[in-house]
Parts: structure tokens; C-alpha cells; sequence
């Protein structure tokens, strides 16, 4: 996979977005988000760009390759099943992202409009290795 920094610091802050989304962050939506950050060799001034970011429209304008599209779809369901619960604020969020940026309601980890949590905790080890594939 091989997607710009630009785009990987715009997936991050999508994703930043989504976990904040709900009234309480959970625990193991953060780490999944710091094991990301961590994987892809955040840096100090880069966690100030993803914390300052407010529009998302603008982000998801700049987020343009397949592979970035398919990257953030992969980091928005992996926090979305963090908890083991894919909560309702999730899924909308998740489907306006990806009929935003044109990518189809039959994504793997996804059926109707539910996630596949045990599919996609079954999978975190790949996921979280295809970032650190994109950092390199």
C-alpha cells in the first residue's frame, strides 16, 4: 500500500473524529488510535495538526487514492470494534464517510449496515501492520 503522509495524517484525524464522535471514548478506542499513531511514526507536530483539524469535509476531500480510501475504511471499522460494540453514532458516521468518498456499502468487514466486530478484531494484527507498512 502506498498512499502520501498528507493522506495518512488525514485518515488519522477521520478516524481521531469518529472516536471523539460518541459522549464517552472508550479505553480501548484510544489505544487502537496511539497503537496507529505509534505504528506510523506520529510526530509531536503532526499530533497537533490531526488535534487542530476541524473540517472534515476538507480532510475527506484530500483523502483521493484507493488505497487511502481503503485504509481509512480498514482504521474506522478496527475502532469502531475496539470496544466490541459498534454503536449507532459509529455507523453513521462511518456510512456518510463512505458514501463521501465514493466507496461501496460492500466492504468486507461490513454487511447491511453492520460491522463485522469479530471479523475485524480476528484481523487487528494485520490492520495495524498495513500502517506500519505505510510509514516505512
Amino acid at each position: 500500500m502506498s498512499i502520501s503522509r498528507e493522506e495518512l495524517i488525514d485518515i488519522l484525524t477521520v478516524v481521531s473524529f469518529l472516536v471523539h464522535s460518541e459522549r464517552e471514548i472508550h479505553q480501548s478506542e484510544k489505544k487502537v488510535l496511539f497503537a496507529t499513531f505509534k505504528a506510523v511514526s506520529i510526530t509531536p507536530e503532526e499530533q497537533e495538526r490531526i488535534k487542530s483539524n476541524t473540517s472534515l469535509e476538507e480532510m475527506l476531500k484530500n483523502i483521493k487514492s484507493s488505497e487511502a480510501k481503503h485504509a481509512l475504511i480498514e482504521l474506522m471499522a478496527l475502532v469502531a470494534a475496539a470496544d466490541g460494540v459498534f454503536e449507532e453514532e459509529e455507523r453513521v458516521i462511518i456510512k456518510k464517510i463512505m458514501k463521501r468518498i465514493d466507496v461501496d456499502d460492500d466492504h468486507p468487514y461490513f454487511d447491511d449496515d453492520n460491522l463485522d466486530v469479530k471479523s475485524v478484531r480476528a484481523n487487528v494484527g494485520k490492520i495495524l501492520n498495513s500502517f506500519k507498512t505505510l510509514s516505512s
